[in-house]
């Protein structure tokens, strides 16, 4: 068994190290084994390809995928930014804490840390570096504050993850909420200390009456938030059904109040969204023939035997230094549908709450998103900045710190994650 895991290992890094994408590199670390052992054949490879994609609740990623694209074809983030600005822009070093507080609201409007990059990240970051801002800092910050979007509901790796291990995924996003805030106040709080010390401009303060226009313009967007997590946690919409609600109401701000987007540009939406959702569901499905292979070789019973003697009290620090490690190399979908089944024995075994256990894995894996080689977001925002990745770590290194402060806080204090979905009845 162990031969197996480490050839398995080997031929996947191997792979990668072509430059051949996570997804493909997953499927062909895969396809010798079912050409050479006796009882696997390539009709079951693609059974459990497509096994790992069926899924009613797995319909919600595109559909939120979707509701993200029409609501930044809408330029609804400039609403986002505007009321970020007001409201915080004149403090010292404002337009990192603007930064920070529109992905707060973003995320709870798109689900996605990537979308996060692409949209904000696009307008922020020139913004700051033509105010004096590092581009470096600007970088960093616009990197490191996209993870929100994966942690504040909705959520799209945590509806993966419900699906994966049939968890509420109401009471997920509701886990997520506290750890999703106490992550941007710290970073509003990074970016204040950063602005202090490097001397930072302040935008000016605005009138009132600028204040409440830009609530104004602004609260039919975050309406989205209230539909979506009142609807499943109220228990009239399934996570499916909401993400539906969201693409249907993103559709009527941008077509019929703010008319900001036309028929005519749907298709373009409709198609960036749909290549945007492929890879990461081929991702997922790659790796559940991958999770098929471990679980065919019975290689989990190594990682549980190795678990075994890890006391209850260590466990969620053991497997939250496993996804951290994980996220650096893949994504956060195919890592889960991959790691899932090794640990979850453990895990339940040592009296963990699912929705802890889930909250915390998607912190961590959501850390991946900034950790060089992979961090995507990281590679996105050093693109849009035009500077070496490098150039952005330092820099990032404080707001990076934040989120794994928080996600020791959540191990530590369980109610940092279970207390909102209990209030919930979740």
């Amino acid at each position: 068994m162990v031969a197996i895991a480490v050839s398995l290992l080997v031929i996947f890094i191997c792979i990668c190290l072509l430059r051949v994408p996570i997804a493909y590199a997953l499927l062909l670390a895969c396809l010798p084994f079912f050409f050479l052992a006796d009882r696997l054949n390539t009709e079951l490879l693609t059974q459990r390809m497509y096994s790992g994609v069926d899924s009613f609740v797995l319909l919600a990623v595109p559909f939120f995928v979707l509701a993200g694209g029409i609501m930044n074809a809408a330029k609804v983030t400039d609403r986002l930014l505007a009321l970020a600005n007001a409201l915080v822009g004149w403090v010292r070093g404002g337009l990192g804490m603007v930064n920070v507080a529109t992905s707060m609201g973003f995320g709870g409007v798109s689900g996605s840390s990537t979308a996060d990059v692409a949209g904000l990240g696009s307008i922020l970051i020139p913004q700051m570096k033509r105010r004096g801002y590092s581009a470096g800092y600007a970088v960093g910050i616009t990197a490191a504050s996209a993870v929100i979007g994966t942690i504040i509901p909705p959520s799209i790796q945590m509806v993966v993850w419900g699906s994966l291990t049939n968890t509420s995924i109401g009471a997920m996003f509701l886990g997520g909420v506290i750890p999703g805030i106490l992550i941007g106040g710290g970073m509003m709080l990074v970016a204040y200390i950063e602005a202090r010390r490097h001397d930072y401009p302040r935008e000016p303060r605005l009138p009132f009456k600028e204040v409440a226009v830009a609530f104004r313009d602004s609260a039919l967007a975050l309406v989205m938030i209230v539909i979506v997590l009142g609807g499943i946690i109220g228990g009239f919409v399934t996570a499916t059904e909401a993400s539906v609600l969201a693409v249907l109401y993103a559709l009527f701000l941008g077509l019929v109040v703010y008319r900001t987007i036309k028929i005519r540009d749907l298709p373009k939406i409709f198609r960036e969204s749909a290549l945007l959702t492929a890879l990461p569901l081929f991702a997922l499905a790659a790796a559940a023939v991958f999770a098929y292979l471990l679980a065919f070789y019975r290689i989990p019973f190594i990682f549980e035997d190795a678990l075994a003697g890890v006391p209850s009290w260590a466990i969620l620090w053991v497997v939250v230094a496993i996804f951290l490690v994980l996220g650096t190399f893949l994504d956060a979908l195919p890592a889960m549908a991959i790691m899932i089944p090794v640990l979850a024995p453990a895990v339940l075994a040592a009296g963990v709450d699912p929705v802890q256990y889930g909250v915390v894995a998607v912190i961590s894996l959501a850390f991946g998103l900034i950790t060089p080689p992979y961090g995507l977001c990281l590679l996105l925002a050093a693109k849009i900045g035009k500077i070496p990745v490098i150039q952005a770590v330092k820099p990032m290194a404080p707001f990076a710190l934040v989120i794994v402060a928080t996600m020791a806080l959540a191990i530590l204090v369980p109610d940092v994650v279970l207390w909102l979905p209990g209030l919930g009845g979740e």
